[in-house]
């Protein structure tokens, strides 16, 4: 049985201040995880030399990504297409041709990166990489419905325009890529 207290009017109460806990020092922050690209915005690990989502150099004091720097040089000439988002890449060989969009019978090897990318269109775009070392994308006309741009420029349907090392492509307003393994051109045509 609970004990029950009588307490009258006349007790005298004794104020009891009760303190919370001492204040302590802030806990430092948590060690840096990486910085942002100046390229693409990724999150580069610390300690990482390159960019894993689009392989520009990065923490190099005085250096812009891909300031100054030689053309990758991909084995067998691969003209390599590297999204921003996870690493991913797709590789257009020499002589060939990459259709880009989510229709898997009209873009079969890109299809599946960019299934759930709803601002892809089915029919988006072509990369073409000639014989040559050239490449040139080019908007399916009545295909892209977000539109395509490089470097900021928006493409007109049906108009190829030349690539270079480092540009950025940009299907619709979420889904980007920059071009690597273009090597440059020759400054004065080849005898």
């Amino acid at each position: 049985m609970p004990e029950v207290h009588d307490w009258d009017d006349d007790d005298e109460w004794e104020e009891v201040v009760v303190a919370g806990p001492r204040p302590t020092a802030p806990p430092p922050p948590p060690p840096s995880v990486g910085a942002r690209c100046p390229g693409c915005a990724a999150v580069v690990p610390a300690g990482t030399a390159v960019c894993p989502a689009c392989l520009s150099p990065v923490g190099t004091p005085g250096r812009e990504a891909g300031a100054g720097r030689r053309p990758e040089r991909l084995a067998g000439g691969v003209l390599r297409l590297v999204f921003r988002t996870g690493g991913r890449h797709l590789d257009v060989p020499r002589g060939a041709e990459l259709r880009l969009g989510r229709s898997s019978s009209w873009a079969p090897e890109a299809s599946a990166l960019l299934a759930g990318e709803e601002t892809v269109s089915g029919r988006h775009a072509t990369v073409r990489h000639t014989e040559d070392g050239a490449a040139w994308v080019t908007e399916v006309a009545q295909g892209a419905t977000n539109g395509t741009r490089v470097n900021d420029r928006v493409l007109v349907p049906d108009r190829a325009v030349r690539l270079r090392n480092g540009d950025r492509v940009e299907l619709g307003p979420r889904v980007g890529f920059v071009v690597r393994g273009i090597e440059d051109e020759p400054a004065t045509p080849a005898d």
